[in-house]
């Protein structure tokens, strides 16, 4: 699907819980989630991006969300911060370490381990930097949305000298230890699992970039 051609769609689904992806949206094909408690009828997001139809449509055929949390500051997952605000009224959180935000945009603050609720799902709290200080994942039962930090086929892009090191740590520390069927849920494009991530990891041990290398890796080149 292009950008401009958003859909929503049940991408986890396990007895009252249901993650919903809206996407791709925006230039850059980013996709948003939505974690449900089908029962108890309470709802949170997961990252802002362009567009606002779509994603206020989404949001409303979900019955609405309680929460909003941003994986990371970067703008693109951050573009309809006011219209998701206005429409939902939601507390805005993000991870503890992050930087760029000004604080007057954010209600809270994530830290690593921490756990929220979703109705009666628990929600764990990851801190992966590397594609920023403070970039976190959200461990949801049998899934886990990575932002912009594990994608299908490589970690996020890095920008600066050591960041690359920094976020295959995260990859390594926080999100290959998940069980392999895990799903992995990313800031843009397809989904993977931790089976998959794993395996592309150790081809990347094969023929890793120097030390220092900053920009976009994919795990089989």
């Amino acid at each position: 699907m292009t950008p401009g051609l958003s859909a929503s769609v049940a991408v986890f689904e396990d007895g009252d819980a249901r993650i919903v992806r809206v996407g791709p949206m925006g230039p850059y094909g980013n996709n948003a989630y939505i974690v449900r408690d089908t029962s108890a009828h309470a709802g949170l997001l997961v990252d802002m991006p362009l567009e606002e139809g779509p994603l206020l449509d989404a949001i409303a055929a979900e019955g609405g969300v309680q929460t909003v949390v941003a994986s990371h500051w970067h703008l693109d997952h951050w573009a309809t911060y006011d219209a998701v605000r206005a429409a939902t009224g939601a507390p805005v959180l993000v991870g503890d370490a992050e930087i760029n935000i000004p604080e007057e945009r954010i209600n809270g603050r994530l830290a690593d381990g921490q756990e929220l609720r979703v109705g009666g799902i628990r929600i764990d709290v990851l801190h992966t930097p590397g594609h920023t200080p403070g970039s976190i994942s959200l461990r949801v039962g049998g899934a886990v949305i990575t932002g912009d930090t594990l994608f299908n086929g490589g970690p996020g892009r890095t920008f600066a000298a050591g960041d690359l090191e920094t976020i295959l740590a995260s990859i390594d520390a926080r999100l290959l230890p998940l069980p392999a069927a895990t799903i992995v849920l990313p800031g843009h494009g397809q989904g993977t699992t931790i089976a998959g991530a794993m395996a592309g990891r150790e081809a990347y041990r094969r023929h890793p970039k120097p030390h220092g290398f900053a920009g976009d890796v994919e795990w089989g080149r």
